[in-house]
């Protein structure tokens, strides 16, 4: 009941804060003539919408080699399919623990007795694509400093980037530098008293042993980056339908900074979030806030639609296999 009652509380947030945005907002008769160009130039939304979908299968071919990197063998269609299933719920599951979990409810279904190692991977595959674009943007910052020093909201992102850099260098240094269950007693101790010691010490030794194969870890973080310059790819579309006439290489320096705003968990899906850091950064690039807002929420739109593709995914899915009982990955139901 606390975890619906948080995520009631921050989706009125999301929606509060688009509210807010929308009647500051000047000038409301450009953002109708840029959604009626839009809706002109659709062939420009089908790209930017349909690029989604290949961002999909590169999450999703990163998945697979996490999963067969601690022999969870599935099929890539079989696969596909269950990242399916988790965007989904990611979008649509009222709670705090989205369609990660039920991803790894699915694959300890299709392969019993993997939980410990299946929760791993999805945990893992979560941690490599937040690093992919830490990496991307950091890149882009460095390149771009003289932008990036020269106006108040992008300074702000460089402190920002700065601490989520250090803070995840340090986490991961700190986390798998040394094996931490062989060095300290007490998670030895652990493991041998309790059944919540074995499951933490399996775990740990699973992220472990993926992060120290550094062939399968350049090619989960190639497959990030490339994911997040084709969400760059798909905004420059969006953005095309909406007249707004910017460059790749323009999109690709704020871009990745949205995306990172939006990712952090303060509404479902960076409602609202997602839309302030582009009226900003948009704005320093001399975007219109009547074009910056409908092309963030068109982005919005464009993950929900194939969050919608995921749900027709599942209802196939359950009709073919019973649908997964939460808590017990073994049972069905009809």
């Amino acid at each position: 009941m606390k975890k619906k009652l948080i995520s009631l509380v921050q989706l009125l947030i999301g929606i509060g804060l688009i509210v807010f945005i929308f009647a500051r907002m000047d000038n409301k008769a450009d953002m109708v003539e840029a959604l009626q160009a839009a809706a002109r130039q659709w062939p420009m939304l089908v790209l930017g919408i349909g690029g989604f979908g290949i961002c999909l299968l590169l999450c999703t071919l990163r998945w697979k080699l996490l999963l067969d990197a601690r022999g969870l063998h599935l099929p890539i269609l079989k696969t596909l399919q269950l990242y399916f299933v988790g965007h989904f719920f990611n979008a649509f599951l009222f709670g705090a623990t989205g369609g990660d979990v039920v991803k790894a409810w699915f694959v300890t279904r299709e392969i019993p007795g993997h939980k410990t190692e299946a929760v791993s991977t999805v945990a893992l595959d979560r941690l490599i694509g937040l690093a992919g674009l830490v990496i991307l943007t950091v890149t882009i910052m460095l390149i771009k400093l003289p932008f990036f020093l020269e106006h108040e909201a992008t300074r702000w992102s460089l402190v920002f980037f700065g601490c989520l850099l250090g803070g995840m260098i340090g986490f991961l240094a700190m986390t798998f530098g040394h094996n931490w269950m062989e060095r300290w007693s007490f998670f030895k101790r652990l493991e041998e008293r309790t059944a919540l010691g074995k499951i933490i010490t399996k775990a740990y030794t699973t992220a472990h042993g993926i992060i120290k194969e550094p062939v399968l870890l350049a090619k989960a973080l190639v497959l990030s980056i490339s994911n997040h310059v084709l969400l760059v790819g798909c905004a420059y579309f969006l953005g095309r339908a909406l007249d707004i006439t910017l460059n790749f290489w323009n999109y690709l320096t704020v871009f990745p900074v949205i995306n990172a705003v939006a990712a952090i968990p303060a509404t479902p899906g960076g409602l609202g979030t997602r839309e302030a850091a582009a009226k900003f950064l948009l704005g320093v690039l001399g975007v219109a806030e009547t074009r910056a807002v409908p092309l963030s929420l068109l982005v919005y739109g464009a993950v929900l639609f194939w969050s919608l593709i995921g749900g027709v995914v599942y209802m196939i899915y359950i009709a073919t296999h019973g649908k997964v009982v939460p808590g017990d990955a073994g049972a069905t139901a009809t």
